[in-house]
């Protein structure tokens, strides 16, 4: 039933768009208003019929109709209820499913301008129903995710493992908004090139594309967390073909959105926007066609599948007729016009341009040079970082200087003193990397450059809010700051990826229970191991307690999850966020004796990276307050409401996913953990057992065995016995025992003494203040504490008399 109706559902939104499509076509060349207005409607039914098709699938997902094949395939009955959902873009079928589905929605939204009056938008719905229809056609012809199975399992194969990962819940949908939403300008620029108005599309476009760049740069960003919260490696971009293929876009948009500017203040840049327009919609394509064609080896590419010639033939389709149109209009567009005076603003935007499209080949032509070269070459990280490190280094260069170009004529004194805030920038960043040792000359380079920027950024943000604040207007100032706070951003994530790329540190360790290792500055305990079965997943858990300089700072847990329906293991690491520095703990291996192989890595910086991504990404979303199309306050009331509205989901979204993929991270652990060998044992005090208070700093100057059992730990009664003996032994040469009974009660410890006959003091923890000062997780542990107070020695498990 499920998979007839989702198959129904696909062809009326196919019959809907191809029927949206023909209406607009007669319509704008016959010129008939009605063409308009069917087609218009027309585009809606689709946009619901696939809605629906959707939720269907959705609720196929969660009632576990294994009937239909693509459900079966990406879930099954043990798969929490968040994971059924978002299995919908688990596979090909799925994540089609949604693209179509967002380019109907984006399609419809346009639709709402295409009036009477604007031939523009007419003409860009035009072009938008006909890739709705391209990738409807897809979806049926090659597809289907509601294909159904002759014989239905009785349950499901489950999700992808690497898939589970908060990051990779939100990282597609968002990735495919952005896709889908730089159709947008490129069919406005078709459509302008089409009016003959190419000097009017701007504007209409500007918003569309900041919606679609910010929501790229998320996705982008999401999957740079999710790499390095899971795939075990310490790193968050590998420089993977499919992470290029996303890449590679953003970095186009980025161009255009600033070729945009210019042109809307009438200097040039028509030539360079609608070329940018084109290479941004064929570059998504691009990324689609690597990771459907079996083109590519990946992580994140989808099976090999026969879809692959058709977006390669959608791409020359898209830069073809581009280029055609671009001819056929050529005097309409005028020509190709270079800045003036190349230093100056328009010069700046000029370079800005060419290096964005220098840094987008390179990367084009690393990720193709395993085919180009019939696999003889391949262009690995190192390569990468070689070729497009410095060309990143010159754009964000050119950013620091950007807002100072054509400003810095007249006095010297007054150019001085615009130039203040980039060079105390600089100055500071310098003294911070002397002080923290980052001084080889490419690292401290770098920096410095970082550091211009960084000021300039501040600079321009604190000049335009003065300036905002004196004339009284602070409700349009979003597209100034937005701008200068995607710099920060950019210089913030620049020092993080210095300092993870340049000075990163790692070593493996083997370690036995209790042992602890130093590495980097810290130091690390190995307290316990454990495993717990979690719905789907069989989960071992190693526990780490962490010190620095002596003092405890963390409780880490990393862990092995192995996952039976697909046979696989993953290692989830567990990660220390500090200011200045990661510590990153991978547990590789566990043996029958309980010995851990663990990786250690501390990446210094990488907290600037995340919050330089966050910066960047507020300031995109920020810059689409005041109103549309670059009017600001005079923009129609319905205009502001929905564009500020439109701002603060997009901040409350960000808000939710700092929340979700760091909440972890910033919440505070254990005020205390187990103490060092050499550090002063946490002194305490309580009633014991038989009514006496039983005082640590009674019994300095003696020695002093702190034992931790509980009477539901079946091991513990048989120390007892041994604690009992050595008790009676050695207290009168001044070593004093004492018991700490872990979540116990009071009668079933009353009972065990009285059984054993026990005489050395009994403390009941109900609340578990000494366990927890202690940093104790797990009976039977013991330590051994000087007279001068401090630990000599401890044992985890079980310790017999001899060793004692």
């Amino acid at each position: 039933m499920v998979a007839s109706l989702g198959t129904v559902l696909l062809l009326l939104a196919l019959a809907a768009t191809v029927i949206a499509f023909i209406a607009l076509l007669l319509g704008l060349l016959k010129k008939v208003q009605q063409g308009i207005v069917i087609g218009r409607r027309a585009i809606l039914i689709s946009t619901l019929l696939l809605l629906a098709a959707l939720v269907l699938l959705v609720v196929a997902f969660i009632t576990n109709q294994f009937q239909v094949e693509y459900v079966a395939l990406h879930s099954n009955q043990a798969l929490p209820l968040h994971l059924k959902i978002t299995a919908i873009w688990a596979g090909q079928e799925g994540s089609l499913l949604l693209w179509a589905f967002l380019q109907a929605l984006f399609a419809t939204l346009v639709s709402r301008k295409a009036d009477q009056d604007d031939a523009i938008s007419q003409w860009a719905l035009l072009f938008l129903s006909l890739l709705v229809v391209f990738f409807v056609l897809i979806l049926i012809a090659f597809s289907d995710p509601f294909v159904a199975l002759a014989v239905p399992p009785t349950d499901g194969q489950g999700m992808n493992p690497l898939l589970r990962h908060p990051g990779m819940i939100f990282h597609p949908p968002f990735l495919y908004i952005g896709y889908v939403g730089l159709a947008v300008p490129f069919a406005y620029a078709l459509a302008a090139l089409v009016v003959g108005k190419v000097g009017e599309w701007p504007g209409l476009a500007r918003n569309w594309l900041l919606v679609a760049w910010v929501a790229l740069g998320l996705g982008i960003f999401l999957g740079m967390r999710w790499a390095y919260d899971v795939l075990g490696w310490g790193g968050y971009w590998g420089w993977d073909a499919v992470e290029n293929a996303g890449l590679m876009p953003w970095l186009t948009a980025t161009a255009l959105l600033h070729g945009l500017v210019m042109q809307e203040r009438g200097k040039g840049f028509k030539v360079w926007n609608l070329c940018l327009a084109a290479l941004s919609y064929a570059l998504v394509l691009f990324g689609t066609f690597t990771t459907r064609s079996g083109m590519i080896d990946s992580v994140h590419a989808f099976s090999r599948s026969n879809l692959g010639p058709y977006f390669l033939g959608m791409i020359v389709l898209v830069l073809v007729g581009t280029l055609v149109m671009m001819i056929v209009r050529r005097k309409t567009i005028g020509e190709l016009v270079y800045p003036d005076k190349l230093f100056s603003r328009e010069g700046a935007f000029f370079f800005t341009l060419l290096l964005l499209m220098l840094i987008t080949l390179s990367i084009l032509l690393g990720t193709l040079l395993p085919n180009l070269t019939g696999g003889r070459f391949t262009a690995s990280a190192e390569w990468f970082n070689r070729v497009v490190g410095p060309q990143l280094a010159a754009l964000v260069f050119l950013m620091g200087i950007c807002p100072y170009l054509g400003r810095l004529m007249g006095p010297k004194a007054r150019a001085f003193q615009k130039l203040c805030p980039s060079l105390a920038g600089m100055a500071a960043m310098g003294i911070l990397a002397v002080l923290k040792g980052y001084t080889a000359p490419k690292a401290l380079i770098g920096l410095l450059i970082a550091g211009f920027v960084a000021g300039a950024a501040l600079g321009e943000i604190g000049g335009i809010i003065k300036r905002r604040i004196q004339q009284k207007r602070l409700s349009d100032v979003g597209p100034l700051l937005g701008g200068h706070l995607v710099h920060l951003g950019i210089a913030l994530m620049a020092i993080g990826v210095i300092g993870t790329q340049m000075y990163t540190s790692s070593e493996t360790f083997s370690l036995s229970p209790g042992e602890t290792v130093t590495f980097g500055g810290y130091k690390l305990n190995y307290t316990d191991i454990s495993q717990q079965t979690d719905e789907d997943r069989l989960i071992t858990e190693a526990s780490l307690s962490v010190y620095q300089d002596q003092e405890f700072l963390k409780e880490l847990t990393p862990q092995l999850v192995y996952y039976p329906s697909y046979q696989q293991t993953m290692a989830e690491p567990a990660i220390h966020v500090g200011w200045d520095e990661d510590l990153y703990l991978v547990l590789f291996q566990l043996d029958m004796t309980g010995t851990i192989l663990l990786s250690v890595t501390i990446n210094p910086l990488s907290s600037s990276l995340w919050v330089g991504g966050l910066v960047l990404l507020v300031g995109g979303v920020i810059a689409w307050w005041p109103g549309v199309e670059g009017e600001g306050e005079n923009a129609p009331p319905k205009q502001r409401f929905i564009n500020r509205l439109g701002v603060i989901l997009g901040l409350l979204v960000l808000v939710i996913l700092t929340v979700t993929l760091w909440g972890d991270s910033l919440r505070p652990g254990k005020n205390s953990g187990r103490p060092l060998l050499g550090a002063s044992a946490p002194p305490f005090s309580a009633t014991a057992l038989d009514g006496t208070l039983w005082s640590f700093e009674e019994h300095l100057g003696n020695v002093v065995i702190v034992h931790f059992w509980a009477t539901w730990c079946p091991q513990c009664e048989d120390e007892l016995a041994a604690f009992q003996r050595l008790s009676l032994e050695y207290q009168p040469q001044g070593v004093h025992f004492v018991g700490v009974a872990m979540n116990d009660e009071e009668t079933a410890v009353q009972m065990i003494a009285e059984d054993m006959d026990l005489s050395f003091p009994l403390i009941v923890e109900r609340e578990g203040v000494i366990t927890a000062a202690y940093g104790v997780t797990a009976v039977p542990e013991t330590l051994v504490i000087g007279s001068d107070g401090k630990v000599v020695y401890f044992h985890i498990g079980v310790v017999d008399e001899t060793t004692l």
